[in-house]
């Protein structure tokens, strides 16, 4: 729990601090803890704003007091870095880590000015480098607002030319001119987010985890053999590069430099919970008739939503890359009064004639509100709506987005999703799925450069174009029903597990792990087909189809029954080198299901965020097939799930 801590600053020796010989160095006077401080990160106004370590609402004037022993005349400086999500000092990569000094960065080391204690205070804070690539525009007031949209709006109003243009545009579409110049207000104000002066701090933000603290103390000749870029850590080295201030000590020591890193630590995480409500971003409605419910003012589109909410409902992208050919049948799989039987499934095989079938796609709302709810207890209901009119029937998913975004680590989301397969084990034909997502697709969050070059998500021509920096990253848990066992091509011959598995049989419901690579071929053991991964006495059996597929795909075995529970853990557990993925019914409890390492897929390292969805998935994704789509009725009924919270720690 988060703490109201006042400044104290007496009784500075009783703390605990890390002692040598010449320096008694205590980082967080002002926290009394031992060993290590707790401190959960304060995400209320964040998204806009960044994140802070302390906040006001936990330390006077937001700040750790730090205190130390020296001599009048010596020169000291500060540095943190997050130790949990990090490369090593010897990792050419170690300038990627997330390290810091004083939020000002052209402030140096500074002068002890008369001899005994010294205190001196700082906070952690997103873009501690200064970075100009995550500068943008004043975000702190609603860009969406009507006002703002309005002034776009005139603007290409009051220029013929431009006017014409968004004319032919909304005919292209199928547009009125009131939705196209509304869509087209919308893109410019988006876009210009990135255009300005203003410290964007929230697109890098702090990492969770352990942050340990560093302090540097040298007189006035040693400070003079002290690299500029990093006495200040905005600048580069004589590469271009940025160097690590923590690498550079470790491997610069010098008799007369001091540096003490205190023992004493700081342990961070976020929690991002429902409580702070729900924004409804019409700026994801794909079609020009929607409507917003805005009957919940925590689950709306106001500016206090815009600037608080910690979630926004989430419109999946309506694949058509098959068509659902579905049966015209309104029931319900999982009921307790009149579930969808084996029998009834064989039968439709061959029951309705193309004629009669649906052939349509999955659907999203188009009323903002609707299929998501923010609930008494401050849970987030995500709904797969019921049908009750042949003339409209729809299968129809759902989902929710958080708004703050992190590189790296563990993500656990306390979920209770719909319980997937009735008593014959007949599926529902719903992919339960805990995802991250990149936070945003322009240069500032883009992934490493790399040799091998990204392919476009979207690009599945036989040719196709490598970039050398892309934004695109995706870490899935998909939970679906299909086989344990991939097709039987990929395969030995003698290898008959495939055909003694019987899927319909079985209540078992694939845990599927997926890191959205881009196909890249930096690592050193990049292959198509099944690469056997190690991890804990398991070997883990990932799946690229092809050599330009995007993607790395391994599944296990979870019961149904952990969907019978009141909620489930799913965790993501991100780390520079390596990605794990478990399931379990508490956070002690975890059990893993998935790995992953950098041997054999290239990690992330952008800033994400976060996903829940339930959403109607094509059979055809998940081969061998075990139950086709298009022969699940049409729900009767709501489907309903629950988010309770998703904590990154």
């Amino acid at each position: 729990m988060m703490k109201k801590i006042f400044l104290i600053v007496a009784a500075v020796f009783a703390l605990g601090s890390c002692v040598n010989e010449k320096v008694q160095f205590n980082p967080m006077a002002n926290f009394p803890d031992e060993d290590a401080v707790f401190l959960d990160m304060d995400l209320k106004g964040v998204v806009n704003d960044g994140i802070v370590i302390p906040s006001v609402n936990q330390a006077e004037d937001g700040k750790f007091i730090f205190t130390f022993n020296a001599e009048a005349g010596q020169y000291y400086k500060i540095y943190y870095q997050n130790e949990s999500y990090k490369f090593n000092n010897d990792d050419t990569l170690n300038n990627e880590n997330f390290y810091g000094s004083w939020e000002d960065v052209n402030i140096g080391f500074k002068k002890v000015e008369k001899d005994g204690l010294v205190t001196d205070s700082f906070r952690i804070v997103g873009n501690p480098r200064d970075e100009r690539k995550y500068y943008g525009a004043d975000l702190t007031k609603n860009t969406f607002s009507q006002e703002a949209v309005d002034n776009v709006v005139n603007a290409i109003r009051n220029t013929p030319e431009w006017l014409e243009s968004v004319r032919q545009k909304a005919v292209n579409n199928n547009f009125t001119l009131e939705r196209q110049l509304y869509l087209d207000a919308i893109w410019i104000i988006n876009d210009n987010k990135n255009k300005g002066d203003v410290n964007n701090r929230f697109k890098r933000n702090p990492r969770v985890g352990e942050y340990s603290f560093m302090l540097v103390v040298c007189d006035e000749k040693s400070l003079n053999d002290i690299p500029d870029y990093i006495k200040n850590i905005s600048l580069t080295d004589d590469n271009g590069s940025y160097v690590n201030p923590y690498a550079y000590f470790s491997n610069n020591k010098k008799r007369n430099i001091d540096v003490i890193i205190s023992p004493k630590r700081l342990k961070t995480r976020a929690v991002i919970t429902p409580e702070y409500g729900v924004f409804l971003d019409e700026t994801l409605i794909k079609t020009d008739n929607y409507s917003i419910d805005n009957s919940n003012p925590k689950c709306s589109d106001t500016e206090e939503m815009y600037s608080n909410a910690l979630y926004k409902q989430f419109l999946s992208d309506v694949s058509k890359q098959y068509t659902l050919r579905n049966i015209p049948l309104i029931k319900d799989v999982v009921s307790d009064d009149d579930p969808y039987t084996m029998k009834e499934y064989e039968e439709a095989k061959t029951k309705y004639d193309s004629a009669s079938l649906q052939c349509n796609y999955p659907v999203v709302t188009d009323c903002l509100g609707r299929t998501i709810q923010l609930n008494d207890d401050n849970s987030i209901s995500l709904i797969n709506p019921g049908n009750d009119d042949m003339n409209n029937l729809h299968k129809e998913s759902t989902g929710v987005m958080t708004r703050v975004g992190f590189t790296y680590g563990k993500y656990r989301g306390k979920i209770k999703f719909p319980v997937m397969l009735n008593e014959e084990n007949i599926w529902n034909g719903l992919t339960y799925a805990f995802w991250l997502i990149y936070q945003d697709n322009h240069a500032w969050n883009n992934r490493r450069a790399t040799a091998g070059g990204y392919i476009d998500k979207n690009d599945d021509t036989e040719n196709p174009i490598r970039h050398s920096e892309y934004h695109y990253s995706e870490i899935d848990i998909e939970i679906v029903k299909a086989s344990r066992y991939w097709p039987q091509s990929y395969y030995p011959a003698e290898d008959s597990r495939l055909q003694t598995e019987n899927p319909q049989m079985n209540n078992e419901i694939m845990y599927c792990c997926t890191n959205w690579d881009l196909a890249t071929r930096e690592p050193a053991m990049f292959a198509s087909g099944i690469n056997k991964i190690p991890y804990m006495n398991k070997e883990y059996e990932a799946m690229r189809w092809t050599d330009l597929y995007k993607a790395l795909t391994t599944k296990s075995p979870i019961s149904n029954d952990v969907f019978k529970e009141d909620y489930y853990y799913y965790e993501i557990e991100w780390r520079p080198k390596e990605i794990i993925w478990r399931v379990g019914p508490s956070p002690d409890e975890m059990v893993v299901v998935g790995y992953m390492n950098d041997a054999y897929t290239a990690i992330p390292n952008n800033q994400m965020l976060c996903i829940v969805t339930q959403e109607y998935h094509y059979s055809e994704w998940w081969p061998p097939i075990v139950f086709e789509q298009g022969l699940m009725p049409y729900n009767k009924n709501d489907i309903e799930g629950r988010v309770y919270e998703i904590v990154v720690e």
